[in-house]
């Protein structure tokens, strides 16, 4: 059965490259890959369209429309059975795809599942891990916390079109879709890393803060009915207090140490492993297309 497999990408141009070498690395085989350029200025493009496999779609209108529209226009075009989805900067682990699918079919109540993630930072050395436990999806848990790692998750094509993103809430639109979904869906996560999710070891202050805008807007707009105005209240507050937090620590030049704190640590040789089968992907060879390259 076909997998949809999605990247939308703006201005991705130093680690697309690696970012589909994942995708061609996978030991599940019955894929095809949508890349949706949302606008970019530097090389992406080209780096897409150098590819030369009839699995690879590659879509390009000029305009820089966010990643949410991207998320819908990519369901809307998935012809798979399954739609997964990865951010341009980060690496599929290369069994991702085989062990989301085998989990799928084997729990057909589940709508989306999504797994742990190996953090990796702007050198591709391998940082910790985290989601290595079972997801809560309790109504209040979800407002708060979220759900699970975004790039990660796969789940029914029909069901990403039946549930739409909202484009009004940029930089938090999974967690909106998560908390406006949970009440009727079934969500899971494989506790183990299956996707290399990139963070720069220094904080774009401007995502950050829009982030926790973004989040406040959710608060405002479902927290009432899930935990009661005065609880949105607090929320709100202590989101205002962690973005003046984080104001002071970019202007100090210690957010990168706030990035360390937020990690978890694994053990030396299940690091070394990973770190071994991130070298593994990036050593696939691509059909590239030589004269589109140059």
């Amino acid at each position: 059965m076909m997998v949809t497999i999605g990247i939308p990408f703006y201005n991705a141009g130093s680690t697309l490259m690696d970012a589909i070498k994942s995708v061609f690395a996978q030991t599940y085989n019955d894929w095809e890959l949508i890349l949706l350029d949302d606008g970019s200025s530097d090389d992406s493009l080209t780096i897409a369209r150098s590819i030369e496999d009839p699995r690879v779609k590659i879509l390009s209108d000029g305009d820089n429309k966010g990643l949410p529209y991207r998320l819908n226009q990519m369901a809307k075009l998935a012809r798979g059975k399954y739609l997964a989805r990865m951010d341009a900067d980060d690496v599929m682990h290369p069994e991702r795809i085989e062990r989301q699918v085998d989990y799928m079919e084997q729990n057909q109540e589940v709508d989306v599942v999504g797994t742990a993630v190996y953090i990796i930072d702007e050198n591709n050395d391998v940082q910790g891990w985290s989601a290595l436990r079972p997801i809560d999806t309790d109504h209040r848990n979800v407002l708060t916390k979220s759900l699970m790692s975004h790039p990660s998750v796969l789940g029914h094509s029909e069901w990403f079109r039946n549930n739409p993103y909202d484009e009004i809430y940029v930089r938090s639109e999974d967690h909106e879709l998560w908390v406006r979904t949970v009440g009727h869906s079934t969500f899971s996560r494989i506790e183990i890393p299956l996707l290399y999710y990139r963070r720069n070891s220094t904080m774009n202050l401007r995502n950050y803060l829009l982030t926790y805008k973004t989040d406040r807007k959710i608060y405002r707009n479902y927290g009432p009915s899930i935990i009661g105005k005065w609880k949105v209240r607090t929320l709100i507050a202590k989101s205002h207090l962690k973005g003046l937090i984080y104001r002071l620590l970019h202007l100090s030049g210690t957010d990168h140490l706030k990035w360390k704190k937020k990690l978890e640590a694994m053990p030396d040789k299940d690091r070394m492993a990973a770190l071994s089968t991130l070298a593994t992907v990036h050593r696939v060879e691509l059909p590239i297309n030589k004269e589109t390259r140059a």
